[in-house]
């Protein structure tokens, strides 16, 4: 039993080499979109995060135990609660918290930071502005569970800070007044938590540790930032930017790799997805793709990892069309484009792996390989082969 034990722990010691492979076999042209210069920082820089489903609200309730409140540069009379209607805030309310640690709470939700809104033609936009390190406290908590190992957490506050750079970057011409917004659109943020009850706080021991152990650490590739893409669950084996998101080219670090099983403990590891046939056919016609009797799917094109780019539905009546695989994924409600489909009687049987596009970094995957041991360091490069971990800060 013990020379077991020496055996897996020798594996496990020269396993690396086998996740740094891509999956992609052909020659693919560094995508310039990917890339970008990050500035040299003194300190950890601000993020103006735009709270997106607040900004959809007519009042919101602030609280905030010591603050100032300002009103298009005007100091203003400010109370521990406030509500706060739009349309009556001016075209710049501005609260900033003045006891430590700096924090209010918004509609129930705790946040660090200050609160800012900003009237618009369309009503206005609710924002949280918080430096870098606090925001990614407030991403970590909500992006894996707050309780995973320390180094997994590592690992998800690496590539959000990367992210959430590259995002800043990106964005910096754009003349809006947030730079990334706190949905899946670009990556959740969800600030502390509940303000009345911090035993479901996110920002857990952990979560501070795995911040505290990685403050100021990027991915680079070649000297520079690069859009470091995650997701929940990849199934053994991750995607490129062009099979994840039909873009052009791609980069090293995010064209693929073989992370083996180490995600197996996900719940969408393999997957399995029943529609009555029915139920297809009406979103097919919703969908508008020219078929509504769909009777055979088949892949057209795939990438090296597995997954669907391009699929062909046939309809009974013999017309055929060519749809791309992720819209078909999100029409369906398809954990991933990584999947085969049969029919089953009067049901569309889809059977596949992973959970969310697949390119980047697996959260599963990094939970794994924390369990087994590894650091953060370690399971970045398994993630994304061929970049480096630096401190830019």
């Amino acid at each position: 039993m013990a020379a077991t034990k020496r055996m897996l722990l020798l594996a496990l010691v020269t396993l690396p080499a086998l996740f740094t492979i891509a999956c992609a076999n052909k020659q693919v042209e560094p995508n310039p979109a990917l890339l970008t210069e990050f500035p040299a920082y003194g300190a950890a820089p601000v993020v103006r995060v735009l709270l997106a489903e607040a900004s959809q609200r007519s009042t919101l309730k602030i609280e905030s135990r010591e603050a100032r409140v300002i009103v298009d540069g005007r100091p203003v009379d400010a109370s521990e609660t406030m509500t706060v209607a739009r349309g009556e805030t001016g075209a710049l309310w501005e609260l900033v918290p003045t006891a430590a640690p700096q924090a209010f709470s918004l509609d129930g939700r705790t946040y660090r930071g200050k609160l800012r809104i900003v009237a618009t033609d369309q009503g206005w936009q609710v924002l949280n502005i918080v430096d870098l390190e606090q925001y990614v406290a407030g991403v970590i908590g909500w992006e894996m569970m707050r309780n995973w190992p320390v180094e997994a957490l590592a690992v998800q506050a690496v590539a959000s800070r990367t992210y959430a750079l590259f995002c800043i970057q990106e964005r910096r011409n754009s003349g809006d007044a947030w730079d990334i917004d706190d949905s899946t659109r670009f990556q959740v943020y969800g600030g502390v938590g509940p303000s009345n009850s911090p035993n479901l706080w996110r920002e857990s021991e952990n979560v501070l540790k795995a911040r505290e152990l990685t403050s100021g650490q990027v991915l680079t590739y070649k000297g520079k930032g690069f859009k470091a893409f995650f997701h929940s669950t990849s199934g053994g084996v991750t995607t490129s930017p062009e099979a994840a998101f039909d873009m052009q080219g791609g980069l090293e670090p995010l064209n693929g790799s073989n992370l083996g099983e180490f995600c197996k403990d996900s719940p969408k590891f393999n997957w399995n997805v029943r529609l009555g046939k029915g139920e297809v056919n009406a979103r097919l016609i919703e969908w508008r793709v020219g078929i509504s009797d769909c009777i055979r799917i088949s892949v057209k094109q795939s990438a090296p990892s597995g997954h669907a780019m391009t699929l062909r539905l046939f309809s009974r009546d013999g017309k055929s069309v060519e749809v791309r695989a992720i819209d078909f994924r999100f029409k369906m409600g398809l954990p991933s484009t990584n999947f085969e489909s049969a029919r089953e009687g009067n049901e569309w049987v889809f059977t596949g792996k992973g959970y969310g596009h697949g390119c980047g970094m697996c959260q599963w995957s990094a939970h794994g390989m924390a369990k087994a041991g590894w650091n953060h360091d370690k399971i970045l490069r398994a993630m994304y082969p061929g970049a480096e971990v630096e401190t830019l800060y």
